[in-house]
């Protein structure tokens, strides 16, 4: 038994692992958010009433990355549609 384990220690296999180039989501290019995209987060924050996502839940809720959910809701705080919470929280101005 010491024989065989020695033997297959002593073999030298190659793998032929491909390497592929890691993605990084903050370096592609940013697209543009559709309006209705737009339009469908207003009327979300308007129906759920106490709605109070982060950025990186309301991302997730919308299917977005992180930049692109943050520069929607930016341009609705600047538009007066919400406004963030100290706790960095979103909800419905009043």
């Amino acid at each position: 038994m010491l024989n065989r384990t020695s033997a297959l220690a002593s073999k030298s296999t190659t793998l032929n692992v491909k390497s592929t180039p890691l993605s990084i989501r903050s370096l592609r290019p940013r697209r543009p958010v559709a309006l209705s995209l737009v339009e469908r987060i207003r009327a979300e924050f308007a129906e759920m009433r106490g709605f109070s996502p982060t950025l990186a839940q309301a991302a997730r809720l919308f299917g977005m990355t992180i930049d692109e959910c943050d520069r929607v809701l930016r341009s609705l705080v600047q538009e007066g549609s919400l406004r963030i919470g100290g706790d960095g929280r979103y909800r419905r101005t009043s």
